[in-house]
């Protein structure tokens, strides 16, 4: 005779308990998951190719100047060169192979970690192009190694370092003959700056940074 063992409401009870923890623990799981997934690709590459400009999302580094492991590993779309000052929130990469192509994606954007990798074994002119906000600079070039610098570091309590609602306090200006292969790159800063126009009359400024009651931190890098 077979007998078939029922299983009582105890054993029903711990199924049913273990059933619902196993869900909420897989669903744990993937939050987290996704949240690391947002993270990791806050990286940001723009650069121009075949008079088309891409921005691509990365997840990890992609080698300097490689296009096409770019287009394969990040998440790439053409875009318009900005016409206006833009904001980044993460780390900013710029892939370019003249000073145009180079100011029409730096000059006035506000970030904080910027990487600028000059494609090709061009000589460049000397052009100050300026960047706000500016904490940490990496540069590299076929002439160079990569180099980097700490602009400023900063903690959450400085206001010099939050994302400003008016024009920002700290403003960096990039010559660009550093990457003709100047063996160090180098800044020098100066503080307490009312009037871009008046104290550096030979940088660019553009017409929002004029005399006012505000104080300036103005850094050169060369």
């Amino acid at each position: 005779m077979l007998c078939v063992l029922k299983p009582d409401a105890y054993d029903i009870r711990i199924s049913m308990s273990f059933s619902k923890y196993q869900f909420f623990f897989l669903g744990f799981l993937n939050l987290c998951l996704i949240k690391h997934l947002a993270q990791s690709q806050n990286h940001t590459l723009i650069f121009s190719k075949d008079n088309h400009f891409r921005n691509c999302s990365c997840s990890v580094d992609i080698q300097s100047c490689d296009y096409n492991l770019a287009n394969l590993m990040c998440n790439c779309k053409n875009i318009n060169p900005p016409k206006n000052k833009t904001s980044y929130n993460g780390d900013l990469t710029i892939w370019f192979s003249d000073t145009s192509t180079l100011g029409k994606l730096v000059n006035f954007t506000f970030v904080h970690n910027l990487k600028l990798s000059l494609c090709g074994a061009s000589t460049l002119p000397t052009e100050y192009l300026a960047i706000l906000g500016l904490r940490f600079l990496r540069v590299q070039a076929e002439s160079i190694q990569e180099q980097s610098l700490t602009i400023t570091q900063c903690n959450a309590k400085d206001r010099l370092c939050q994302v400003p609602t008016e024009p920002p306090f700290h403003i960096s200006y990039l010559d660009t003959s550093l990457f003709n292969g100047l063996p160090l790159l180098k800044s020098y800063s100066v503080e307490n700056v009312s009037s871009i126009k008046e104290q550096f009359p030979n940088l660019p400024y553009s017409s929002w940074i004029s005399a006012t009651n505000k104080s300036y931190i103005v850094t050169l890098i060369y």
